[in-house]
């Protein structure tokens, strides 16, 4: 099975390609989210691992939360894939891609949010390697980022920028500049595949947590 992943909720782009039990990603960092960025970065992983679009059976994206641009980009770019090739769609959070990297067996994610605030989610790594949420994911200030079951590890973006606010003992535990990747998405989004967690092309969509965002933006 061949399964593709793209990621672009930050501003480090990724797709990622599992073919058979091979896994190959492409990625750009310090760059804004484009569809030609990602369509650029997917032909090379297409033409480095000799897979033709037609040879997909699946795509995995990241939902985000992460930028508003980002995420409409993943999404807009699955969708357009997807849609004339009648492929599953994975939809996988953004947050759990960027814990799934990392290593700890509790992680809590956090990315920008701008205004003072970050996304966050909190993430226990089961026996099988891959993460699943403690709670549901949000959007706070960073003093009040709270895991019920305390982490191991803090990582991501709204770490980086945001972590001396964070309450001690989730700044103590920080591990700098990860960001979340395709290679995430597609190791979720293979597990989520196999017990049907996928959705059709017309239902493809970011999560924005923020929905004072998606308002004004739409």
């Amino acid at each position: 099975m061949n399964v593709l992943a793209i990621e672009t909720a930050t501003n480090a782009v990724s797709v990622a390609l599992k073919k058979g039990e091979v896994v190959c990603e492409r990625a750009a960092r310090d760059t804004v989210a484009r569809a030609e960025t990602v369509l650029d970065l997917l032909r090379a992983l297409c033409a480095e691992t000799d897979t033709g679009l037609d040879a997909i059976d699946a795509i995995a994206f990241g939902r985000g939360p992460g930028s508003f641009t980002g995420l409409r980009v993943a999404a807009a770019v699955a969708q357009g894939l997807a849609y004339p090739r009648d492929l599953p769609v994975i939809p996988i959070s953004s947050l759990a891609a960027l814990a799934q990297e990392a290593p700890g067996r509790r992680v809590l994610a956090a990315l920008d949010a701008r205004r003072d605030e970050v996304y966050y989610g909190c993430f226990r790594r089961e026996d099988n390697g891959l993460v699943v949420p403690l709670g549901e994911e949000q959007v706070a200030a960073p003093a009040l980022v709270f895991c019920p079951e305390g982490v191991d590890l803090v990582v991501g973006s709204g770490a980086d920028q945001y972590g001396d606010h964070f309450p001690p003992a989730l700044a103590q535990v920080r591990d700098r500049g990860r960001v979340p990747t395709a290679r995430g998405v597609l190791a979720l989004g293979v597990e989520a595949y196999g017990r049907g967690a996928w959705v059709r092309a017309c239902d493809a969509l970011p999560v924005y947590l923020r929905d004072d965002v998606a308002k004004v933006r739409a």
